[in-house]
């Protein structure tokens, strides 16, 4: 049996994975050459898998894919072939809930107020603040993210909704539970919608106009998921009417952002770079899945994380 590796990933990294494999040969990668010598006799892959090398693979039974959000990795060959598709679902949920309600609590407290009296070095106690014990929080997806986001929020004595397309429990942290379909009635009800859907075909410009319009003049909207979920024209537009109160942005349908968009601007937009899955600890949680999945591979047991590469999320 043999794991192929491409591209290589450090010797330290390469020592865990190798102590989790078994009987399994690992093979690290240096070069596209080398992967192409090793991919037709591979049955198992980490890395970065393309077409053409997916092509020479004859007897490649599993993929586990570097990222959670597996949009730009699966391509119709993978798609529609036997092979089983793992991803890295769960590494990012804490980190990414916490840069979540980081939003909330600026917004809550007035701080994209404050920010921008400091930059103009004004001493103005004037900022809106709101009482949390008081707001809704609608959570718009309830998978790893989601849930610990819901939960972080129900620990500042929110209110919170959660829609989840798929049918579950109700997470911990969750007051009221909704399906997508009732995804109008929470958002005219929401004082912050935390969007943590997975990108998929049917999350695409899961917020338009029409959504924003059904939010209240005084919510913020907060998307901490894939920027293309949320129409950006349509945001803009949004907030340029008053339409919301605010929004705090990680992803962009565009990114990055371009200088000149006006979002740059506004005083009610926090903006940061796609970073929300940034943590010291990343990296470890990485290898850790990889070796975890492969000790399972070789011993011939489940794999965690089993995605639906047609649907691109966790096939539970």
């Amino acid at each position: 049996m043999k794991f192929l590796i491409f591209p290589a990933v450090p010797s330290d990294e390469l020592d865990l994975i190798k102590a989790k494999a078994g009987q399994c040969e690992v093979v690290n990668a240096a070069s596209l050459s080398e992967a192409e010598a090793h991919i037709a006799d591979a049955d198992g892959f980490y890395g970065a898998l393309t077409p053409e090398l997916f092509a020479q693979a004859d007897q490649l039974r599993w993929v586990q894919a570097p990222v959670a959000g597996v949009e730009h990795y699966v391509f119709p060959a993978l798609a529609e072939s036997d092979v089983v598709f793992t991803n890295m679902a769960g590494i990012y949920s804490d980190v990414i809930a916490d840069h979540a309600l980081t939003y909330l609590l600026m917004f809550a407290r007035g701080f994209h107020v404050y920010r921008t009296a400091q930059a103009q070095r004004v001493w103005d106690k004037n900022a809106p603040v709101r009482h949390l014990a008081d707001c809704t929080v609608a959570v718009v997806g309830l998978g790893g993210i989601g849930a610990a986001t819901a939960k972080r929020a129900k620990a500042l004595e929110t209110h919170v909704l959660g829609v989840e397309v798929r049918p579950i429990d109700k997470p911990e942290g969750v007051d009221e539970l909704a399906g997508i379909e009732d995804l109008d009635e929470v958002l005219q009800r929401a004082d912050f919608v935390i969007l943590c859907v997975p990108h998929t075909p049917e999350t695409v410009n899961l917020i338009t106009a029409r959504e924003l319009n059904l939010m209240k003049p005084s919510a913020y909207l907060i998307n901490i998921c894939r920027g293309v979920v949320v129409n950006l024209d349509d945001l803009t537009q949004a907030l340029q009417a008053g339409r919301i109160a605010g929004a705090g942005l990680d992803v962009f349908a565009i990114e990055p952002l371009p200088e000149s968009h006006p979002l740059w601007a506004m005083e009610n937009v926090i903006i940061t770079p796609h970073v929300a899955a940034r943590g010291p600890h990343i990296r470890e949680r990485h290898i850790r899945v990889v070796a975890d999945n492969l000790a399972r591979f070789a011993a011939g047991r489940p794999l965690h994380n089993v995605t639906n590469k047609r649907r691109w999320f966790l096939a539970h």
